[in-house]
């Protein structure tokens, strides 16, 4: 099944294993599957990066006013997710299963 057809049966309603599942392929047929993780996370940092400005933009932060910014926060958190969701399959990470374990920890904490 080719890529876009892959993408095309994602939806709303997809889980998060499935995206996940997606983006392993995704990078296997864009043939970034070679990339090694530090490259990876420099990556996912750089798109952090660019979300920032993005942020920054639409609030709008301090921005050179003769330049034309084109990045807009959507695109930019979808960037940053597609990194996390790969850092995640390059260490054999099932996401989904993190948040859960994660997010049970949180709940015991105690917060101010």
């Amino acid at each position: 099944m080719e890529l876009k057809e892959k993408l095309g049966l994602l939806n709303e309603k997809s889980s998060v294993a499935e995206i996940q599942e997606y983006i392993k392929d995704m990078k296997k047929a864009r043939k970034f599957d070679g990339v090694t993780i530090e490259r990876e996370m420099m990556l996912f940092v750089e798109e952090i990066g660019e979300l920032a400005k993005a942020i920054r933009k639409s609030t709008k932060g301090c921005l050179d006013i003769s330049k034309e910014y084109d990045t807009s926060v959507e695109e930019e958190l979808a960037d940053c997710f597609i990194y996390l969701l790969n850092i995640a399959n390059m260490n054999n990470v099932d996401i989904f299963k993190a948040f859960k374990e994660k997010e049970k920890k949180n709940c015991d904490r105690v917060w101010k």
